[in-house]
């Protein structure tokens, strides 16, 4: 995806959104500093560089008007097709995996092999049923060692940004704006895979994004999983929690074996308040991987009738062509634990 505007929103259909942003968010910035994070590594050296900057945020498929859209239930395990992700007539770019556009999502068999030098993941196996998907954030050819690169000769513009989802339907589609009093969940689950990935430093970051009141753009909350050295020289995933700003690539490496894993975003009502918990867990075993607890939305108190539902989700920066993706959801209640597929 390209940087070429960094950090502006898109238009909604036939309406113009806020071109540009905040100082402030400029300064913090959705994916940070532009600097690639997939380079060859020493020791620490992949850890001073930051997440690409992010260029175009999706945008509701329709105007914001008075009407109410409530959260809408959602279910998505790819058995049939692959909405909601980049759906036609939205006004967005399309999920191309060209530089300037958004990555590509293709719904894939049980045991597929993303075929190509490094082969992320291979043969992976459906998380349920017989079906899964798998996103780049390039083209649909696995480059097979992280993001190809975003200088002037290689890749010009290309900053590897995955594909969007977007919450609702009809002219409520990304635009829900009521905040259910009982709180909402959203699930998907992603592969990682610490054997197959590299370099050190590629990452993931999914985000799922709040609406306001009005139902457009409200606050990012994105969870980072970053393939960084062990103690054993091998690879293993940190992550990390962001609001508005990705997580950090610091930390020790929790996810050290293939597999399935569930990023869980749970929003609530506490006494008026619009509360987060993110966490992440391992489908195999059941157990928490790292979790935020309950915490205001943004970090500071503010009251529910500010937001919305949630807009899109969406993976700004998806450095693992083939990336297996799995169990999209959105439950209405707090679910801590998620959908359960």
């Amino acid at each position: 995806m390209s940087s070429a505007t960094r950090f502006s929103r898109l238009r909604l259909k036939g309406v113009a959104v806020g071109a540009t942003v905040s100082a402030a968010l400029l300064a913090a910035g959705l994916s940070g500093v532009a600097a690639s994070a997939a380079t060859a590594h020493a020791a620490t050296a992949h850890r001073a560089a930051g997440h690409r900057a992010a260029g175009h945020r999706p945008a509701a498929a329709a105007a914001a008007t008075a009407a109410r859209y409530p959260v809408q239930g959602l279910t998505q395990e790819f058995a049939t097709n692959t909405r909601p992700f980049c759906p036609k007539g939205s006004g967005n770019l399309p999920c191309s995996g060209a530089a300037g556009d958004y990555g590509t999502i293709d719904r894939v068999l049980s045991g597929f092999s993303n075929g190509g030098a490094g082969n992320y993941a291979p043969g992976t196996k459906a998380l349920t049923g017989d079906w899964f998907a798998v996103v780049t954030g390039t083209g649909d050819g696995n480059q097979g060692a992280g993001c190809p690169g975003t200088t002037a000769t290689s890749n010009p513009g290309e900053t590897c940004s995955g594909p969007f989802a977007l919450f609702g339907t009809g002219r409520g589609q990304g635009g829900e704006n009521i905040f259910p009093k009982g709180g909402f969940t959203v699930t998907d689950d992603l592969y990682l895979s610490p054997t197959t990935a590299g370099p050190a430093g590629s990452l993931v970051d999914d985000d799922v994004e709040l609406n306001n009141s009005a139902g457009t753009y409200g606050i990012d909350n994105v969870i980072t999983a970053c393939a960084e050295d062990t103690a054993a020289s091998t690879l293993g995933f940190v992550i990390n929690f962001g609001n508005s700003s990705p997580g950090s690539c610091e930390g020790t490496p929790k996810v050290t074996a293939d597999g399935w894993y569930r990023f869980v975003y749970v929003f609530t009502d506490q006494h008026g308040i619009a509360d987060l918990a993110m966490s992440v867990r391992s489908e195999a075993t059941g157990k928490v991987i790292a979790s935020t607890g309950f915490k205001p939305v943004g970090g500071t108190p503010s009251g529910r009738s500010k937001w919305g539902g949630p807009g899109y989700l969406w993976l700004p920066t998806e450095d693992f062509a083939g990336l297996p993706l799995a169990n999209l959801a959105v439950q209405l209640g707090n679910v801590p634990a998620g959908h359960k597929p």
